[in-house]
């Protein structure tokens, strides 16, 4: 009897965890966009601004402008950020592949996206800043209950206090372990998260809020 208990909790608290991931999951994965123009916005301009290669500089600002003057023109920019990865030094590499996979995010095309943040997560050439940008990428955009895991000992090295996107990491690994269903794995830091003044503030309200919400 007491084994029939405890599958039902299982059962329950599984049920529990994919409810949680189809309601708070979605608001975690909406900030991917931001964050990826964002980073390709300032990184790009440092890159530009210590780079002497103008010519890349004037390319990719070209290609951007394509990417946001409608869907006509995707495959043109595409074509274009392709250029400019194939001949540009690391740090274009990197803002080429993450322009490229804001185009595939807005197209609904989640696979090439995530094909482009592999690219630069896995390429050793281009700058740690980049590549852990990447990883937290990857785990918003393409976050599952099976592949939850193995995400988050890729964020792990990321979710240190003196990375520059280690509160976005310690969010995704807290909101990989409701989509694992580790319940218990998930309050602490999403405690941390909420009693932490430093954080930004939509962070702190999201974790409040599902904290709430599995009753811790």
């Amino acid at each position: 009897m007491v084994d029939i208990f405890q599958e039902v909790e299982e059962d329950l608290k599984r049920e529990r965890s994919e409810a949680l991931w189809r309601k708070y999951g979605k608001y975690v994965i909406g900030v991917a966009g931001v964050i990826v123009l964002g980073v390709a916005g300032r990184e790009g301009w440092k890159t530009y601004e210590h780079s002497t290669s103008i010519e890349n500089g004037t390319r990719l600002a070209n290609a951007i402008d394509l990417t946001q003057s409608g869907e006509g023109n995707q495959d043109a920019a595409l074509a274009a950020l392709d250029s400019i990865i194939a001949d540009g030094n690391a740090g274009f590499v990197a803002l080429g592949h993450f322009q490229k996979a804001a185009v595939y995010l807005r197209a609904g095309v989640k696979e090439s996206a995530v094909a482009e943040l592999e690219a630069v997560a896995g390429n050793d050439d281009i700058d740690q800043v980049y590549r852990d940008l990447a990883v937290v990428e990857i785990a918003m955009n393409n976050a599952t209950q099976s592949n939850a895991n193995d995400l988050i000992a890729r964020l792990e090295p990321i979710a240190v206090p003196e990375n520059a996107w280690y509160y976005s990491a310690r969010e995704m690994i807290a909101m990989l372990h409701v989509a694992a269903g580790e319940i218990d794995a998930a309050k602490p830091l999403l405690t941390e998260i909420a009693d932490d003044n430093e954080a930004p503030s939509g962070m702190r309200s999201r974790a409040s809020e599902i904290l709430k919400a599995i009753g811790a």
